[in-house]
């Protein structure tokens, strides 16, 4: 998975916490029109009672519920048919039509933009086909007079609520990407590498698939900066940051841990494959856009017969990248000592 197409922080918690405080308002007031119900119509009363229990049912998982989008649109399509079926077989009463108005608001505030605005098309047809139904056999000299009113007031709280759920969003990807991204690369920082390596872990355990952990770190990066200045350290990092975004899959975590150093979590890659990846696809890719740099690479594996903590996979990975640097520095004195003699 790609860092941008990782879920909102507390998106999910935030429509969980509108739903059971929605849930808990209705159940108190279905109780009292059941009540009231019960003496003047027992039937309706009846199907009011059986909503509550289901109502209840979801009141009960709402805090737990992995599955609350679907919670959300039983409760979504239970509470509509609770009003659209009287209104369909009774008199005319504006009171009860005027639940629908609050139709557009709960399917944004529960299912966000795109599915509530689905849901709002489809209860906003029904309801103003139902209302346009009910007032031509009522009087049809006037029902031009009552759906523009009706059609109105629901298209400006449909507009309302798609334009707050539009900027609200926006607002949250911006905090989010501030939150967990890096600026000057656009990968992910590392306050989001535990969580999603353990994710990453567990998924690997439930599929019995191998999961490798990539250290990158740039070789003689202070020098780099010392001698050629921190702007030219700058562009050096980005041009890694796009390398390898370039030379991975879509559902690959990319990390900038700090400073020169960067992580790579690819699931079911065996550490051979992550080898070829980064010895050819990821080279490659370095090389048409910076000649003059080289890395320090460190791989660990876990997986598939038993699986690795995340810091002990990060902990192996860090220290074999630091073995690689530790042998290049090694390397690079024996040249000096070699061309001084």
């Amino acid at each position: 998975m790609r860092e941008h197409s990782m879920p909102l922080p507390d998106e999910l918690e935030s429509r969980r916490s509108v739903l059971y405080v929605v849930l808990i308002v209705t159940i108190v007031a279905t109780i009292g029109f059941s009540l009231l119900n019960s003496m003047l119509w027992p039937s309706y009363a009846l199907i009011q009672a059986a909503v509550v229990l289901l109502w209840l049912g979801i009141l009960r998982v709402v805090r737990k519920t992995p599955k609350l989008q679907l919670w959300s649109l039983c409760y979504l399509i239970s509470s509509f048919c609770l009003v659209f079926y009287p209104f369909l077989i009774i008199d005319f009463r504006v009171g009860l039509f005027s639940w629908i108005f609050i139709f557009p608001i709960l399917s944004y505030l529960l299912l966000g933009r795109k599915l509530g605005m689905a849901a709002t098309f489809v209860g906003s047809l029904s309801g103003l086909g139902a209302l346009t139904w009910r007032i031509w056999q009522q009087d049809p000299n006037i029902h031009w007079v009552a759906l523009t009113n009706y059609a109105t007031c629901m298209l400006a709280i449909w507009a309302m609520a798609h334009v707050y759920e539009y900027k609200r969003e926006s607002v949250v990807r911006r905090l989010h990407n501030m939150a967990t991204k890096d600026p000057l690369t656009g990968l992910l920082n590392v306050r989001t590498l535990l969580d999603t390596l353990d994710c990453a872990i567990e998924q690997a355990k439930q599929r019995s698939q191998p999961l490798t952990v990539i250290y990158i770190d740039v070789n003689d990066f202070k020098i780099i900066n010392d001698t050629q200045g921190h702007q030219r350290g700058n562009e050096i990092l980005v041009t890694l940051a796009k390398a390898m975004k370039y030379a991975t899959r879509q559902y690959d975590h990319l990390f900038r841990s700090g400073g020169d150093e960067f992580v790579m979590i690819f699931p079911n890659c065996t550490k051979k494959q992550a080898q070829m990846i980064c010895e050819h696809r990821l080279a490659s890719e370095l090389c048409k856009r910076e000649r003059n740099i080289t890395l320090s690479i460190g791989y660990a594996q876990t997986g598939t017969t038993s699986y690795l903590t995340p810091d002990e996979l990060l902990q192996q990975a860090d220290n074999n990248m630091y073995e690689v640097k530790h042998a290049y520095k090694q390397r690079l004195t024996l040249n000096d000592a070699s061309f001084q003699g």
